[in-house]
Formats: structure tokens, sequence, C-alpha cells
């Protein structure tokens, strides 16, 4: 229970965070005013946190499960001390301060109180372990990919509109948030469990959906070099990987 809450909280302020970054405040045709140095280092260091924080869980929790709950509590206190600096150095946005300060350093504190409660985990299969670690190193390199390219596109999109194309917009702002990273970290944290596999199937509504979108739309070209690169490989390996995590391995299960 414990484990689950850890992972859970973890990973929510990167959930939600969706969910501010959906709000609009118009445009802007006039100069705004840099943030100082300081805030840039408060701000991106408590982001950089929030988003590793996930990834060290998953990966404690597959290779070094017994030393989880103490180095996953270690981190996660970092991680709310790094966001608590956000408090007194706020970083302005053009439309304000940001919104929702005060989520993560709940979401943090949370995980930080779960992880001291939570019980060394069992070894998890070698195997099983591998895939996770690939299924989250798969969709972590995408993520990467997309933040950083120079257009900030990865792959090929079909050509939308409409509804299709703000489901669009929402999948690829999900991305660029590490939603699916988190997701995926969630599943490996939780990769003894029977429920883990069934994380995968999330990974197909990023990895079907621009096919789909394709399918049903009204649009009769995509302008990609095939139909086969409309599908986010990357998404689809690792879902499958997820999938076919438990099979023919040991069952085993943890209580936390």
């Amino acid at each position: 229970m414990f484990r689950v809450l850890a992972i859970l909280a973890a990973t929510a302020p990167q959930l939600l965070s969706l969910f501010f970054m959906l709000e609009s405040c118009g445009g802007f045709f006039y100069a705004m005013a840099e943030p100082d140095p300081l805030e840039i280092a408060v701000g991106r260091s408590a982001g950089y946190a929030s988003t590793l924080l996930p990834l060290v869980l998953a990966f404690l929790a597959l290779w070094a499960p017994r030393q989880f709950p103490k180095v996953g509590a270690i981190f996660a206190a970092v991680t709310l001390a790094l966001n608590a600096l956000t408090l007194a150095v706020p970083y302005a946005t053009p439309c304000g301060q940001t919104g929702g300060a005060w989520l993560p350093l709940v979401c943090h504190a949370i995980s930080v109180v779960a992880l001291l409660r939570t019980r060394p985990g069992q070894p998890v299969p070698r195997p099983r372990a591998a895939m996770w670690s690939a299924a989250l190193l798969l969709v972590l390199s995408r993520a990467l990919v997309r933040n950083h390219s120079s257009d900030g596109i990865v792959g090929c999109w079909p050509d939308l509109r409409g509804t299709w194309a703000l489901a669009q917009m929402h999948l690829d702002t999900a991305e660029a948030l590490y939603v699916w990273v988190c997701v995926v970290a969630i599943g490996a944290v939780l990769a003894v469990h029977r429920i883990a596999p069934f994380v995968g199937l999330a990974l197909l509504v990023p990895g079907l959906f621009p096919l789909i979108a394709w399918l049903t739309s009204s649009s009769e070209t995509h302008g990609c070099p095939s139909t086969f690169d409309l599908l986010p490989w990357p998404h689809l390996i690792a879902g499958a990987l997820a999938l076919l995590s438990r099979a023919r391995l040991p069952s085993r299960s943890v209580s936390s």
C-alpha cells in the first residue's frame, strides 16, 4: 500500500501539471521581463528533481529493492526541499507566477512519508527488471528527443483538424511533461505485482492514436514516408514489454 502511495505521490506533480499547461492567458505582443538567474536556477532545479524522482524510484525498485525505502526517501526529501525553495524564489511566467506551487510540496511530502513506511522489497527477476528498464528508457528517450529537438516535434504526425487535432496537441503536451515516463515508472515500481503489466495498456493511447486518428478522420494524406511512420514505435515497444513482463516468469508478491 505505501509503495503504491509513494510512487503515485512522486508522479502526481508531473501528471497534474498537464492541467496547468493546458491553461491559456492570451497572446503577448510586448517585451516581458526576464527572470533573474536565481529564479531560473531554483525553478529548473525543482523541475529536474521532480522529473527525476519517479525514475530514481523505478530503478531502485527494479535493481535495488531493499534500498528502495531508504534511498528513495532521501531523494524524495531532496526533491521536497528544492520545491520548497520555489515558494521563496518564485519563477514568474508571462501569465504571472506559476500556479499550484504548493502542489508539488504536498505530493513530495506524502511520498517521503510513504517511503519511510514502506518495507524493503523482494528481488525482481532479472529478465523482468530488464524489460521494465528497457520500457522506461524507450519512453524516456522519446520524451527527451521531443523536448530537446530544434522544432519540438518528434516522429511523424498526420494532418488533423478539429477534435482530433486538439487530442493530438494534448498527447504531445503530455509527452513534453514526461507523463508517459511517469506511467511506466509506476509500472516499474509495481513490477512484482500482477497488475503491473496492465500499465502497458496505457501506452497504447499515444502509441496507436496517430494511426487511428488518420484512419478515422477526413484527412486523406499524412505526409509521412509510409503509414508505419505514423506509429511512435518506442511507445508501442515499451507497452509490449510491459504487457509481456510476467510471461514465463516466477510470480512473486511484495507486501508494502
